[in-house]
């Protein structure tokens, strides 16, 4: 059972259909000609040939896309997020090899991570890859976080999170796994900044599960940083050609199977449902929402179980007589703003009673880009309420 869903993934920053200039098919065929399975899987046994599915073609044609000048890469930064199980460390070895071989004189090609043994995870398919083949052993020399290619000049490394060690690197493709591990920015920042000097033959492809939404400094993580950026360009709030996402995920139950197949673009052909049934059970719950489904969590320790707030759903009408909080969230541009109410419980052991006064939100059909927040009718909703 092959996922029907597969294409598109919920957020693209791209036509999903529209016609792609680039060097995507030569990449297919690299990755098809070259490309094995490493290891046993529902994909297939060890050793047998990588065959891309469509919703993997189009994505490598979208990340190796043309800039309108037909003279280099498009996208500087591409953010892919799809969750465990749909093989991630597959096509990213891929498009390393690729870099390297079909790569430019003196090309610098890395798989960072925020530890050197999940960097390996990706370079070790590129290393079997290459040993796998006769042709591609020829070309290259194999070591142990590296491999060569003498007749361009070019090296293909593994990097760990030191990032203080990486200034004057020049790379012209950059892999970075699991990008949400991530401790801080300054690892996506040193590299990103880095491939200044190679212009657009440079590019960086992040490719990463969802995780928590801060990092070790408190802020929001890299990750969940371009996640937000990227829905951002994609529903048109911010103009960045330079800036591909294309994010697998569902918001529904996380014991749903229908939530599974959207969040899942190898679901039923990468994945197997079965283990999906089984993990839900065995799995803390915020756990299996970020790896299995795709969606964010404030933090590994779910405070309430999902449908705790549906459960809590009641009608009730205010009392003039009660005493309201209001509150109040508000924005200067596009974003949404709401006011909500609380009714102050008269006795120690009754509920909190929340409810919605009135929220203003962008119309994505309707709307145009200059929407903004109308400040009058929020000043006079509250005076209203009051009244």
């Amino acid at each position: 059972m092959k996922n029907s869903s597969s294409w598109p993934p919920a957020w693209l920053t791209a036509d999903p259909n529209a016609e792609i200039q680039g060097e995507g098919d030569l990449v297919i065929d690299f990755a098809e000609t070259f490309g094995i399975v490493t290891k046993d899987s529902v994909a297939g046994k060890t050793g047998d040939p990588l065959v891309l599915r469509d919703w993997q073609k189009q994505l490598v044609r979208l990340i190796f896309e043309y800039d309108e000048k037909g003279q280099g890469l498009k996208n500087r930064v591409n953010l892919i997020g799809m969750p465990r199980k749909s093989g991630k460390s597959a096509l990213g070895s891929v498009l390393a090899l690729y870099s390297l071989i079909v790569g430019p004189k003196g090309g610098e090609v890395y798989s960072v991570a925020a530890e050197k043994e999940q960097a390996r995870i990706v370079f070790a398919d590129a290393k079997r890859t290459v040993e796998a083949s006769e042709e591609l052993s020829g070309l290259t020399r194999l070591y142990r976080d590296a491999i060569e290619m003498p007749t361009l000049g070019s090296v293909y490394r593994v990097l760990s999170a030191e990032a203080y060690s990486k200034e004057g690197l020049n790379p012209h493709f950059i892999l970075f796994d699991e990008l949400h591990a991530q401790p801080n920015r300054e690892l996506f920042d040193v590299m990103s900044l880095a491939m200044g000097a190679r212009g657009n033959l440079a590019t960086l492809v992040a490719i990463t599960t969802a995780g928590q939404k801060s990092d070790s400094t408190g802020r929001d993580s890299i990750a969940y940083s371009l996640y937000n950026y990227g829905k951002a360009v994609s529903r048109g709030e911010v103009e960045d050609p330079s800036f591909f996402m294309a994010w697998w995920e569902a918001e529904g139950d996380h014991r749903s199977e229908e939530t599974w197949q959207a969040a899942n673009p190898g679901y039923g052909d990468l994945s197997d449902p079965a283990d999906f049934v089984s993990a839900v059970r065995r799995t803390p719950e915020a756990e299996f929402r970020t790896k299995r489904c795709n969606q964010w969590v404030s933090s590994q320790l779910a405070w309430l179980p999902t449908g705790s707030w549906d459960a809590c759903a009641k009608e009730f009408q205010p009392d003039p007589d009660d005493e309201i909080v209001l509150g109040f969230d508000g924005s200067f541009s596009g974003d949404a703003s709401v006011i909500v109410g609380c009714v102050v419980p008269n006795e120690k052991d009754d509920p909190a009673k929340l409810f919605l006064v009135k929220a203003w939100e962008k119309d994505l059909e309707k709307d145009g880009d200059d929407w903004r927040v109308d400040i009058a009718d929020v000043e006079d909703t509250l005076i209203s309420f009051c009244a």
